[in-house]
């Protein structure tokens, strides 16, 4: 079997470019990612979101480590960087914490569209870190997009929540795991390096989980599950595996330029499962915000096409 799927997947991975499929790919990515934080916001009712994310990852690497064994062998598990891969999976299971705790308390849409400050924050982290010059386009892009996300947190208003905050720490720390991941993006295979960093998250998170556990604390520690909850929690990692593949897969097919705005699409598909299973819609200001978010966003990245460009 292993002779026969990895072919298949190589072409699926690096073929010859079609812009065609590769927006296919990543459409179809986009929206059902956001499947996976609905599921998560109807868990946070009955489960701690730290077990939530936990699930996330402990099925994902699971499910990765099955998918590696049986299409390129046991080899491909074992990651060259196994630190810094470690270090992906804290980064991104604080993220993934951050936003599902948010969920408790946010509608779906507010909380990814606040989320998409995520490529304004790389701007920043990369200026910060990577040493990267950013100039005053780039600059007003950053800013417009955080105003963005104030019209949707309407800080000061009847209706702001702390929670609104959430996302954006979890953008911060997403960013980080992005920075840390162009690190050693040629290092190791895809697969490799998202089967180690679920490892990495899932032991992270197991460490947070035990002292909440041993105390009976609903909210840090975990429960045992239902049996329903336990298809919940691992369809979640099904979902956030096979979603990532997909954008990765896109990116290898078609260039990023034309896949950028296609990300987008995650909003769309949040807007419309918020209304459709929890009866939540976008007030005025959160529309206009969304609007920005995505308008900085974008011109974003194509400043830093073009700079990588020249």
């Amino acid at each position: 079997m292993r002779e026969n799927a990895a072919p298949l997947l190589a072409r699926l991975e690096s073929g010859t470019q079609s812009i065609a499929w590769g927006i296919t790919f990543m459409v179809t990515g986009t929206m059902i990612i956001p499947i996976m934080d609905a599921i998560a916001k109807i868990l946070g009712g009955s489960l701690s979101p730290i077990q939530v994310t936990w699930g996330r990852f402990f099925f994902q690497f699971l499910i990765m480590g099955v998918a590696i064994v049986v299409i390129y062998g046991p080899g491909l598990l074992l990651a060259k960087r196994p630190l810094i891969h470690g270090i992906r999976g804290l980064l991104l299971a604080i993220a993934t914490s951050f936003f599902f705790f948010s969920l408790l308390h946010l509608p779906l849409a507010d909380a990814i569209a606040i989320f998409f400050v995520q490529p304004m924050m790389l701007t920043l982290l990369s200026a910060m870190f990577l040493g990267e010059t950013i100039g005053w386009h780039r600059k007003a892009a950053v800013v417009a997009g955080f105003l963005g996300a104030l019209l949707i947190i309407q800080p000061g208003s009847d209706s702001f929540t702390p929670a609104a905050l959430l996302p954006m720490g979890a953008a911060l720390f997403f960013s980080g795991y992005l920075a840390v991941t162009r690190s050693v993006a040629n290092v190791d295979h895809p697969l490799t390096m998202q089967f180690a960093s679920g490892i990495g998250a899932t032991l992270a998170l197991s460490l947070v989980l035990l002292p909440g556990t041993l105390a009976g604390n609903t909210l840090w520690g975990a429960q045992l599950p239902t049996m329903v909850e336990w298809g919940y929690l691992s369809a979640i990692g099904f979902i956030a595996a096979f979603g990532h593949l997909l954008v990765v897969i896109a990116v290898n097919r078609a260039p990023a330029s034309v896949l950028a705005p296609f990300g987008y699409v995650e909003i769309i598909a949040a807007t419309a499962l918020g209304w459709l299973i929890f009866g939540d819609w976008p007030d005025t200001l959160s529309w206009v915000g969304i609007a920005i978010i995505v308008a900085s966003g974008l011109y974003v990245f194509v400043r830093e096409q073009r700079t990588a460009d020249h």
